[in-house]
């Protein structure tokens, strides 16, 4: 793969990743409690990401020490004690809480979609580890959501009524 489609692929992963981080700062911004601290640590985990591209796009090397174990990372369960009832309820009462999700789903499937194609077509082995590493995260990403979407659902049409405006 020449440098310049690297860099490309790097940039539109970088985009998707701040994407991902508006998303998620928007609806921190919108909620309270244990809603939006679950809302910023998304946000955080998605400037991760484009931090790990944008040390690639600078230096054009992969950087996979230690102390930077996206593996380790990802291995991080999405359930956690603030996600129980009172969290669903707050997100399916809210429709720009239960859009930011909807739309967080979407961004993470195309993120895994991006990464899986440039990992296919990277040739460099650091580059392939670096890209299955975040096909990985955003898998992780994707499944946590769609579970929550699962769960807020039967809140969402229960609160919401859905009775024509």
């Amino acid at each position: 793969m020449l440098e310049n489609e690297v860099l490309a692929a790097v940039k539109g992963g970088m985009k998707g990743e701040l994407d991902s981080v508006t998303v998620y700062e928007d609806a921190a911004r919108a909620s309270q409690g244990d809603v939006k601290e679950f809302f910023l640590e998304r946000a955080a985990e998605e400037k991760k990401h484009f931090n790990y591209l944008l040390d690639y796009y600078r230096t054009k090397t992969i950087n996979l020490t230690p102390e930077r174990d996206a593996a380790a990372e990802i291995g991080r369960g999405w359930r956690s004690a603030i996600i129980g009832e009172t969290f669903l309820k707050q997100v399916a009462s809210s429709r720009q809480l239960s859009a930011a999700v909807a739309a967080a789903v979407h961004l993470e499937a195309d993120a895994i979609r991006h990464y899986r194609d440039w990992a296919a077509r990277a040739q460099s082995p650091e580059l392939k580890s670096l890209l299955g590493t975040l096909v990985e995260w955003e898998e992780q990403h994707y499944s946590d959501l769609i579970l929550l979407e699962e769960e807020m659902q039967r809140y969402y049409f229960e609160i919401n009524r859905f009775e024509p405006f």
